[in-house]
């Protein structure tokens, strides 16, 4: 059993040490107090306990109100550090037939009450795990009053049946769950809300409607739901039961990435979302947010097309109605088809449409899983519709294949032509996997002339040798003279330090 967290020095003892402290009142305003040597009867009494008491005082508050006491004197600001006499922070792991009874059996052994915790992390390999002691390690952390609880499945071991999962401690405010089986409901007799639960992220989790229900039910401060490559079939709602979903009513961050399951995910009722990622097959699991949301950033990636024209309305719908508050946008190319098929019909002109004025926007990232001339005239589309005035930073990620650069005759003609309006405030490009082909050249040539203010263009590609393409002998000109007076940065390796926002996804 590894405990990762070092328990600091004391905070210099007694009381603060100096003639005037800083006492925070009833509103959090920080005031200035003469102190005891004044003689005005203004004694910081508490400040004025043994670090022990003062110690034993901290361990009944949540772990960032604790850190929140350092300004209150000097005696207080590291005090917090070593609020524990020994590390706050748990993480054991098994890996051997034997050890999860063994663990428990040293954990049972802890003098109670039990010492808060503010991390506890248990991560399982190579054994077979019972429920009940899967169980009986979150039984423990509740006991301890967690704040941070992770439980990490890794490969080579299992779990024995479904875990019902109740977590009692009051102050749990993350929660992280990775392969630990299927979750059949955390309702319990006596279940009590976890008010300070804002975070929960759950990775090849499987959960029965009725446990991610219970979930919801139980964590009404929930701020940030992350699902991945979980089994998340009738999570979320039923077409042919019509049953909703009743989600937190303060929830700002979604994330659904790589899950498996037919389901619909209503976030109509979540006007307070704030951020939204999703990358699932939306014919089969389509999503709905709020037309009044007021998104800072999106992401959204679809593995098959939407291009026929009820998907592409279904999508349009789903989408809030205006979209210029959005600092950061990723969106692959089967999104980009929207907006060329809807104006394409009378039903773009009709308002199916989303406010195109994306003023806000600083940073957009393309993905693009095809790259060919219609991708590219998608793009045009994409500029012309959607004004991004104030575009500071695009990423365009390109097919990963081998170099395989492509003939003039082979390649069909952009039928699109290129926005007129410049992208004047576009500062840094970045583009991934460049290959060489005939649209990725006539892309970056686009980007050269349009990019009145650009300062740098990163090109990672596995070729570094600009090949002859006749076929675009005026656009290749345009990137050998970027080339040669350094605007544009070619390379075989990517640069780290230069990344998207969504980068983590």
């Amino acid at each position: 059993m590894a405990i990762d967290y070092d328990g600091g020095g004391g905070g210099g003892g007694g009381g603060g040490g100096g003639a005037k402290m800083q006492r925070v009142d009833e509103r959090g305003v920080r005031r200035e107090a003469v102190g005891a040597d004044c003689g005005c009867g203004s004694t910081d009494r508490i400040s004025a306990l043994p670090d022990e008491l003062r110690q034993r005082i901290l361990t009944r508050l949540a772990f960032k109100d604790a850190i929140r006491t350092g300004v209150l004197a000097r005696g207080w600001r590291d005090l917090w550090k070593s609020r524990w006499p020994h590390r706050a922070s748990v993480k054991v792991r098994l890996s051997s037939r034997d050890a999860p009874r063994r663990e428990l059996d040293a954990l049972a052994r802890k003098p109670r009450p039990r010492r808060r915790l503010d991390r506890f992390s248990l991560v399982v390999s190579n054994c077979k795990l019972k429920t009940s002691e899967l169980r009986g390690f979150t039984d423990y952390a509740a006991e301890c009053r967690v704040e941070d609880l992770h439980v990490e499945v890794r490969n080579g071991t299992r779990v024995e049946g479904k875990l019902n999962f109740p977590l009692s401690s009051p102050l749990l405010a993350r929660l992280s769950l990775r392969r630990i089986g299927v979750i059949s409901s955390l309702y319990y007799k006596g279940a009590q809300p976890f008010h300070a639960l804002e975070v929960i992220r759950l990775h090849s989790v499987s959960i029965t409607e009725v446990g991610f229900k219970n979930m919801m039910a139980l964590c009404p401060s929930l701020l940030t739901l992350n699902l991945r490559a979980c089994d998340c079939d009738c999570f979320f709602y039923r077409p042919r039961k019509r049953r909703s979903l009743v989600m937190p009513p303060n929830l700002r961050t979604v994330t659904v990435a790589y899950c498996r399951g037919c389901a619909s995910l209503n976030l109509v009722p979540v006007p307070s979302l704030r951020s939204f990622c999703y990358s699932v097959n939306f014919v089969v699991a389509p999503f709905f947010l709020p037309s009044d949301a007021a998104l800072g950033d999106l992401y959204i990636q679809f593995a098959d097309s939407v291009a026929e024209l009820h998907n592409t309305k279904k999508l349009s719908n789903s989408l809030p109605k205006d979209l210029s508050g959005l600092n950061v946008l990723t969106i692959c190319c089967n999104a980009l088809e929207v907006a060329s098929r809807l104006l394409s019909t009378d039903d773009g002109a009709n308002g199916l449409l989303p406010n195109i004025n994306l003023h806000n926007l600083r940073e957009l990232q393309l993905i693009m899983l095809r790259m060919e001339a219609s991708n590219l005239a998608d793009l045009y589309v994409f500029f012309k519709t959607f004004q991004c005035p104030n575009l500071e930073r695009l990423f365009v990620q390109l097919p990963a294949s081998s170099y395989k650069p492509m003939e003039g005759g082979s390649i069909d003609e952009v039928r699109e032509e290129p926005p007129e309006d410049d992208l004047d405030n576009l500062l840094m490009v970045k583009v991934m996997n460049f290959n060489w082909r005939r649209s990725e050249v006539q892309l970056v040539s686009f980007l050269l002339r349009k990019a009145s203010s650009l300062r740098k263009l990163l090109i990672v590609s596995p070729n570094v040798t600009p090949p002859d393409l006749p076929c675009v002998e005026a656009d290749l000109l345009l990137l050998k003279a970027a080339l040669a007076n350094g605007k544009i940065i070619l390379s075989e390796s990517d640069d780290i330090t230069t990344q998207p926002y969504h980068s983590a996804f």
